[in-house]
């Protein structure tokens, strides 16, 4: 028996009808029953981020993935594995640690977050500097289209694909185009040691200076965190003992060299700092935005001052360019559009996403922001692969 999926609301709308399927080809088969009567259908993991996207056009069916959630394969040796979709994130790290092995993800998620949500997502953390994001560590997939069918792209080796890597296509489409059943990844072993530096600047400006600095030399830090308020730069580093131990020393010059202090931490500090993330997530207003590596400072900065008045939390991967803010609500959506206007102005490709908000804002200003130019590329895609519109319509960009 698949586990009893609660029936979920988004933005206010709750469908009239769930279905909790025990093997990809039952969910393959519901998908294609609601397809032919013109159902709209959400799939749904974890229920943990159903707060993103734009209010739903529709909802008829939550079409549930936690009753998929077996280790389908695990060859170690190999440092890959494939699992189910509705497979907890927490438990396949906890399968594969048994091992020494892990799935080089780490987004602040919630207990209940399934592997096939965050990777519908795209969801990443601060680990995405030295292991990359899901487009790296995704080598395999297996999608439920609408039409009932059951399709494979990628496979179980990590050197397998000629031709178009379609593995792409579904890596944070938030299930507008499929339905994600089964998934195969590439691992990393967990390094023997561990451990975290941090330091402490009055400015910045300071700690742009050391972060440029770290990107110009042969230092190899798994995660660099930069934490807003407290002006702290923060490095996760792992390796062999005598390479951690050198990291580490090098890592304290450096900071003191670009007028820092480095200041002692608890060994829990990492693990900490992601228990905080986790707990900011929970707030009303989350925004993701991203600018060039060398902005990610005057980011966190801009993130700061535009949010003051809403009590904002705020904190960047420097390593990547990414930076989050969870803050209170506001009244209007006015300030938020301003914002992102702002962000934009840090470079050509930046972006501002509101990754969550309360259903009225998202009547004032669409999340994703402006689509661009690849949105009639996205329309095509869609209208190829979900020509009734059946999967999660009109929550992602550009109203698909």
């Amino acid at each position: 028996m698949p586990p009893v999926a609660t029936l979920p609301e988004i933005d206010g709308v709750t469908p009239a009808a769930q279905a909790t399927p025990s093997t990809p080809e039952e969910l393959a088969q519901a998908l294609r029953e609601a397809d032919v009567s013109g159902k709209a259908v959400v799939p749904v993991g974890g229920a943990t981020q159903l707060g993103l996207g734009m209010p739903p056009r529709q909802v008829d069916l939550a079409l549930h993935t936690v009753g998929l959630n077996r280790i389908v394969e695990y060859e170690s040796a190999d440092l890959t594995v494939t699992v189910e979709a509705g497979l907890r994130f927490k438990d396949l790290q906890a399968a594969l640690g048994e091992q020494g092995q892990f799935l080089a993800l780490d987004p602040a998620v919630e207990a209940d977050a399934t592997i096939g949500g965050i990777i519908a997502t795209n969801a990443s953390g601060p680990l995405r500097f030295s292991y990359g994001s899901a487009r790296d560590l995704v080598i395999g997939t297996r999608v439920a289209n609408p039409d009932g069918s059951l399709t494979r792209a990628g496979g179980r080796v990590v050197k397998n694909v000629a031709g178009y890597d379609l593995n792409k296509l579904h890596i944070g489409a938030l299930g507008t185009l499929g339905v994600i059943v089964e998934l195969s990844f590439k691992l990393a072993p967990i390094p023997p040691a561990l451990a975290t530096v941090v330091g402490e600047f009055g400015s910045l400006d300071g700690v742009a200076a050391a972060v440029g600095a770290v990107l110009h030399s042969p230092l190899s830090p798994l995660g660099i965190e930069v934490l807003g308020e407290a002006k702290q730069l923060v490095f996760r580093i792992g390796g062999y003992d005598t390479a951690v131990d050198r990291q580490i020393r090098e890592l304290r010059v450096l900071i003191a060299g670009h007028g820092g202090t480095p200041i002692v931490v608890p060994d829990s500090f990492w693990e900490d700092l992601s228990a905080a993330r986790r707990q900011a997530m929970e707030r009303q207003v989350v925004v993701k935005a991203a600018v060039p590596i060398a902005q990610s400072s005057a980011l966190v900065e801009l993130l700061e001052q535009q949010l003051a008045p809403l009590s904002p939390v705020v904190w960047a991967h420097a390593g990547n360019g990414v930076a989050y803010a969870a803050c209170d609500a506001p009244t209007d959506a006015s300030g938020l559009a301003a914002l992102r206007a702002a962000v934009r102005r840090l470079g050509s490709n930046a972006s501002l996403v509101i990754t969550r908000c309360p259903t009225e804002l998202k009547q004032q200003l669409d999340v994703w922001g402006e689509p661009g130019s690849s949105v009639a590329l996205m329309r095509a895609i869609k209208a190829k692969l979900d020509p009734r519109g059946t999967l999660n319509p009109g929550r992602f960009v550009g109203g698909i």
